[in-house]
């Protein structure tokens, strides 16, 4: 079980978004980079912690708390989670999931073979799982690159770990900052009519905040508060399956020596478990999906505010020049994905579902969602729609990817993994050509 989370250290964290929340509400300069406020905390955390300045009181096991807060935004995620059936992905979502799919298995690819390209060739003595740290940072974010780097860690190299943090964080800023020229590029190009500039948003929008008459309730009110309130059943779903999450994965993990399998796959999975369960009993009626969702927004929030904090500042030294360019062939990399790769799967409608797509290949969902709303405020594409029924069976993929391709690449099964990658990439190419796009084209001539 890991160490937990300190009041201390949730004080602080606590602390800082808070601050960081305010901060941006009243800097113009911060509103025009879109940064999220809990990056901006996490900037703070690790400018005043241990690895600069050293005056914030952190515990000495804060760096633990990323773990664990993994743990409970992948448990929260599962519970969130329905599974749709094959036949709604195929009619509703079926190109978005073939790009998603063909996007982040060949990301990972590219990111792995890259980087062992360049710690073949030119850093021989930097670790050949290297690439996978830009990979696990750019498209999973501050939870994937915390997985990743936890791999590392038991493998024997702990300089993963900051790596993939430091990914996830520059990811943020790559995703909106080319994400914006990226659509200034479609306006010109005539892919897009206009798009919703940041002059054009009220001062609410500018500043991350909800109108009062726009807000909603956050949850709605399943149990009566004369038994126990709500939110109480809610949390304690969601820290029972992260409880199980460590439970599982040590008791899989024990079998075989090379074998450590990450608690985020044990906690979606135990999240979908108790699911269907609550379905199957009929409980789901007396259960609410924005609780579970605000649940994961909670852990995603803190978990970047923790992951930016324990970034140490001596390690990047040291990789540095290695990191920059990784990072740009990584963009390059991504760039091509959405500029050549999107129009021909994605058809209609293709910028839109691709500038979405940058955000979370670089960044993560939330920076797609926010690219989203400036080129389609309405959204009329649906893209989140669609997303949301291809997330499932996409989402299988990426436990594998983040499972297994850290293991892959540190233990020099290299060509194996491109080999399985590559043969994944083909039948969904397949199944995309002779029967997504085999069915779209026939519900088009019904209709």
């Amino acid at each position: 079980m890991p160490k937990g989370l300190m009041l201390t250290d949730l004080a602080i964290a606590g602390l800082l978004l808070i601050l960081a929340k305010v901060i941006r509400v009243h800097a113009p300069l911060l509103q025009r980079m879109y940064i999220p406020s809990a990056v901006l905390a996490g900037l703070f955390g690790l400018i005043f912690g241990p690895a600069l300045l050293d005056v914030l009181p952190w515990t000495d096991t804060f760096t633990a708390n990323a773990s664990l807060l993994t743990a409970a935004l992948f448990s929260a995620l599962g519970l969130a989670t329905d599974v749709p059936s094959p036949k709604t992905v195929a009619q509703r979502a079926g190109s978005l999931w073939a790009f998603n799919q063909i996007a982040s298995v060949s990301q990972w690819l590219f990111a792995a073979m890259f980087g062992l390209v360049l710690t073949t060739f030119f850093w021989p003595e930097i670790n050949p799982g290297f690439g996978v740290t830009m990979s696990a940072g750019f498209m999973g974010g501050h939870g994937s690159a915390s997985v990743v780097g936890e791999i590392f860690t038991g493998l024997g190299w702990e300089d993963g770990f900051t790596l993939g943090l430091t990914f996830a964080t520059v990811g943020i800023f790559i995703s909106i900052s080319v994400g914006m020229l990226m659509l200034q590029f479609a306006l010109k190009m005539g892919w897009i009519r206009s798009f919703t500039t940041f002059d054009s948003m009220d001062e609410h929008e500018r500043k991350g905040l909800v109108k009062p008459v726009d807000q909603e309730p956050v949850m709605k009110d399943t149990m009566s508060s004369l038994s126990v309130d709500s939110f109480a059943i809610h949390a304690a779903l969601v820290v029972v399956v992260t409880a199980f999450s460590y439970v599982a994965a040590n008791y899989l993990s024990s079998f075989h020596d090379k074998v450590q399998i990450p608690t985020f796959v044990t906690g979606f999975l135990g999240g979908m478990l108790v699911r269907i369960v609550a379905k199957q009993t009929k409980a789901s009626r007396y259960l609410c999906d924005g609780a579970f969702k605000h649940a994961a927004g909670i852990s995603t929030d803190y978990l970047i505010i923790f992951g930016i904090s324990a970034i140490k500042i001596t390690v990047l030294a040291q990789y540095l020049m290695p990191m920059v360019v990784l990072a740009i062939g990584g963009i390059a990399f991504t760039l091509w994905l959405i500029f050549w790769v999107a129009p021909r799967i994605m058809g209609e409608d293709w910028f839109e579902k691709g500038i979405f797509s940058w955000g979370w290949l670089t960044g993560t969902v939330a920076m797609g969602i926010a690219l989203l709303r400036i080129v389609d405020p309405k959204m009329r594409s649906k893209v989140l729609d669609d997303y949301a029924i291809a997330y499932v069976p996409g989402s299988i993929t990426d436990i594998f990817i983040i499972s297994l391709m850290p293991i892959a690449m540190y233990n020099g099964m290299h060509w194996q993994a491109l080999g399985v990658g590559l043969g994944y990439i083909a039948i969904v190419l397949f199944i995309w050509r002779f029967i997504f796009k085999r069915n779209s084209s026939a519900l088009t001539h019904e209709s």
